[in-house]
């Protein structure tokens, strides 16, 4: 009772504190006042604060004894703080039962994320390998495996791959199942019953069986290495909490399936057929060779005109393609990549010099994982692909090699006849029962699911022909069936055996062995090695077509149109060691006209590949040695020699009056140079685009007045070459321009600055430079959907290049936002070799892990912007004292240079 006094006696005395000023008492006394701090007073006591509590009866200000409170947040010390914490009670209730345990449960779950990284240090397997097996990991987060056998190698690969990469292990897995609604919704249905009908997962069980033993071992243990991590229950990535979903095991057909999507990515082909179907149905001869310059005359006249049923069947599914294309950049037109090499004879130091930079649609994290083994019969480092246990791109102890697309023509669209059943289809007079299975595809419902039914699962017919599966079933259409032929499909699949063999090559002839087994996607191969060599070989089934060129769907109910075999290897295109010293590949062209068998149409404007050779012949001229600083620098160069030919028609053309002539003394000295901090290529770009929509677009609207075809042609005339608008404006090719195409070029220009006003805000045109108005992007799947989440997952940068420049940006017009580049390089490497050793750099586009608290979740987007390219040094990277190596050809055949 005396303590109860003494407290309440304190208290009577502290209700009007603040009123009067107290003086300071020397030490702390149970008789002062708790609310004036002293130095020496216990901590508790600090700004501590009793609450008042007004009960009837009780004086004001008078507490309750019971109800006695003093707040733990008030006897902190606030430096500086000005009010007392009783003043707000809600506010310190708020902190004490909100905040605090919010902060809690943060810091927790942080935690747990954080524990979803592998370790940074090297670590040590045991358990699933035959010897204990090392990855070892360094600076930039890329693993260097050390094993004692190919199969232990290969387990430490699907290991690594599972500790950086398992949210997109997951993803390829439910992708090339058709299973992405189980965790999306109905919003991926179409892309589901998409790869479903494509039959990706169903067709590797043929080409499992067409692999060697030694391939198959190589996947078994990369699958082993995968669910060994998984069994280990460690802490999941986030996007697996976030969305509920647990993983499921890799199998070995998985890895075989995402092979055939990468071949998906890189063909296509079939959505330019389609394109080039229903744009003929409105438009003329003269209009057709606008986006299709190189159309045979030759072409099936049995489809020339379709019915209208027919054209708006295939509009439909090119609006889905282009929906998949979008949502998961896949299968994207014109996917092209650069690769040259160099022979010793024009380098410093007698190293013969290969460079790569592939292109594909981006993503964060990367299609591509930096990775180095090293045991006694593999020795091995590069670039590979996430869900497959090799290196696709790279180098071995002895040999380089890049790629680039083909851009062969490897796909063909077959109408089919059928029975009034829709149950047969016709082949030479006779019906033929349809190969028919029923896919069913689980759908998750909407967020809240504890308050939404669950989805029927969603049933889907896949109708298959002699030719392949039926790809219009989904749009409704039984009558005009359309299957599509391609070779990824084909029984005897070898592709990933080729690249098997490959990471094992030793020299040339091992080089083009390996690649004989290539089948999809067609590519086009550069090689060097430590003796000095430079080669070439078109990798890939080319197939041989009966007539035709395979440019528009064909006629499927007889032989006529069909596929009479394939190129054979030993006619694919190669070379080494060619009299000029050097070879490009950039999607251009393969071979000239005397070549005796078709490829394809549908080749990369020849701008980048005529850039480069420019740069190499140039040095080489001049008499200067090439270097790996020369490949750095034409990886980074940004001129667009399409623009700048273009621009060269237009200097006299340029549009006057008003703010025109602000623009054009800045497009009057602009030499096509796309780089960030130029105004002029703003301008000219902007101008080009608004042009394509005063001739194409408008026109489609006007004179089509079809949905499916206006909206076809606004997206095909983005895609207008610049040598193809440069033939409309100087031969008035196609009959776009009303009379010399100038009040076009005044109208387009006046547009372009209005809408570039709008999107920098200013009408200093100097100060809109390109690098402010176009940014790459790097989706995160699926939270770049959300735009909340999309702040935290994905990542952008400012950048210049354009579609056409080495250094690509090939980017899309969106309203809201400029221009956005989904699309480009993954990864850039460069080798140096010669009879020391293989100098090896590299840069990823994005960064080794996908897991978004990971440091090298990001942090190569930088140095990828600027083209600095860092060392890959492997464990066996010193030459072999067993083996010496001399400059030389090894090789006898095809030393010439010849092309065959």
């Amino acid at each position: 009772m005396a303590i109860r006094f003494q407290v309440m006696r304190i208290l009577r005395r502290c209700r009007h504190f603040g009123r009067r000023p107290r003086r300071r008492a020397p030490e702390w006394s149970p008789h002062r006042c708790p609310d004036e701090p002293s130095f020496s007073q216990p901590p508790f006591f600090r700004h501590a604060r009793a609450l008042p509590h007004r009960r009837r009866g009780l004086a004001p200000g008078f507490p309750a004894p019971r109800r006695l409170r003093l707040l733990f947040f008030d006897a902190l010390p606030i430096p500086g703080a000005t009010m007392p914490f009783h003043s707000y009670p809600l506010a310190s209730r708020l902190i004490l039962v909100v905040l605090l345990p919010l902060l809690a449960v943060v810091a927790w779950g942080w935690m747990q994320m954080r524990a979803s990284l592998p370790a940074e240090s090297t670590l040590t397997l045991s358990e699933g390998v035959s010897e204990p097996t090392v990855i070892a990991r360094d600076a930039a987060g890329v693993p260097h495996i050390r094993a004692t056998s190919e199969h232990d190698a290969f387990f430490a690969v699907g290991y690594a791959h599972a500790q950086d990469r398992l949210w997109q292990l997951e993803l390829q897995r439910r992708m090339t199942r058709g299973r992405l609604s189980e965790i999306f919704g109905e919003e991926s249905i179409d892309a589901d019953a998409w790869f479903r009908t494509l039959g990706l997962h169903a067709s590797t069980r043929s080409a499992w069986r067409a692999l060697s033993p030694e391939a198959r071992e190589s996947l078994t243990a990369y699958t082993s290495g995968i669910n060994a991590w998984l069994s280990e229950r460690h802490p999941l990535p986030i996007e697996f909490r976030m969305l509920g979903v647990e993983p499921e095991p890799w199998t070995e057909l998985d890895s075989l399936a995402w092979i055939k999507m990468f071949a998906l990515d890189l063909g296509g082909n079939f959505d330019r057929e389609m394109r080039h179907f229903v744009a003929r149905q409105s438009m003329t001869e003269p209009q057709i060779a606008t986006f299709f310059p190189e159309y045979p005359e030759d072409a099936p006249t049995t489809v020339r005109t379709g019915t209208p049923q027919v054209a708006a069947t295939l509009g439909a599914m090119l609006d889905a393609q282009h929906r998949r294309q979008r949502n998961f950049g896949i299968s994207v037109p014109g996917t092209g990549s650069n690769a040259w090499a160099v022979a010793g004879a024009h380098t410093a130091n007698g190293a013969a010099l290969l460079a790569n930079d592939p292109h594909l649609g981006l993503r964060i994290p990367s299609l591509w994982y930096a990775i180095s083994i090293d045991s006694p019969g593999l020795k091995v480092s590069g670039m590979g692909l996430v869900g497959l246990p090799l290196v696709v791109l790279g180098r071995n102890d002895r040999i380089a090699w890049g790629g680039t697309n083909m851009m062969a023509d490897t796909q063909d669209l077959f109408f089919e006849r059928t029975d009034p059943e829709g149950t047969r289809y016709e082949v030479d007079g006779r019906w033929v029962d349809f190969d028919r299975r029923v896919e069913s595809i689980g759908v998750r419902p909407k967020f809240p699911q504890a308050l939404r039914k669950r989805y029927v699962p969603v049933t889907v017919t896949v109708r298959t022909t002699r030719h392949g599966p039926v790809i219009s079933d989904r749009y409704g259409v039984f009558d005009s069936p359309v299957s599509l032929r391609w070779t990824a499909l084909d029984d005897d699949d070898t592709s990933y055996e080729a690249f098997y063999r490959l990471n094992f090559a030793r020299d040339w002839n091992g080089f083009r062995a390996a690649l004989r087994l290539h089948v999809a996607p067609a590519m086009n191969m550069i090689y060097a090695d430590r003796k000095g060599n430079i080669g070439y070989v078109a990798a890939g089934r080319i197939p041989i077509r009966k007539r035709g060129e395979g440019v528009l769907p064909a006629p499927g109910w007889n032989d006529e149109w069909g596929w009479n075999g394939y190129v054979p290897p030993d006619a694919w295109p190669s070379v080494l060691n060619p009299p000029s010293g050097y070879i490009v590949s950039a999607n251009n062209k393969v071979v000239d006209s005397r070549y005796p068998y078709f490829i394809s149409h549908d080749w990369a404007p020849p701008a980048r590949a005529e850039r480069i050779e420019q740069l190499l012949h140039d040095t080489i001229a001049a008499g200067r040695p090439l270097s790996v600083d020369s490949m750095r620098d034409i990886q980074s160069d940004t001129l667009d020699l399409s623009a700048a030919r273009l621009m060269d028609h237009l200097r006299d053309r340029l549009p006057e009056g008003g703010r025109r002539d602000a623009a054009a003394d800045l497009l009057r000295d602009w030499r096509g140079e796309m780089q960030g901090g130029s105004a002029a290529a703003t301008i000219f770009t902007e101008w080009m685009r608004q042009l394509r929509l005063q001739l194409f677009a408008s026109r489609a609207r006007a004179d089509w007045g079809r949905d499916t075809a206006s909206d076809l042609l606004s997206q095909m005339s983005e895609d207008v070459e610049y040598g193809d608008l440069l033939a409309v404006l100087r031969e008035g090719r196609g009959g776009w321009c009303s009379r010399d195409c100038d009040s076009e070029l005044g109208d387009a220009l006046d547009a372009a600055l209005w809408e570039l006003h709008k999107r920098n805000g200013t009408w200093d045109m100097e100060g809109w430079h390109w690098s402010g108005n176009q940014f790459t992007k790097y989706p995160h799947m699926p939270f770049s959907q959300s735009k909340s989440l999309a702040r935290f997952f994905e990542r952008r940068i400012p950048n210049g290049g354009s579609a056409n420049s080495i250094n690509v940006a090939a980017a899309r017009h969106q309203k809201s936002e400029g221009y956005v580049q989904t699309f480009g390089p993954g990864f850039r490497q460069i080798f140096s070799l010669d009879s020391a050793g293989i100098r090896h750099l590299y840069v990823n586009s994005t960064g080794q892990s996908g897991n978004v608290f990971s440091p090298h979740y990001d942090d190569m987007i930088g140095q990828f912007h600027d083209v600095r390219l860092q060392p890959l040094v492997s464990s066996y990277d010193r030459p072999s004292e067993s083996e010496p190596i001399a400059h030389g050809p090894s090789v006898p055949d095809n030393t010439d240079g010849t092309t065959r």
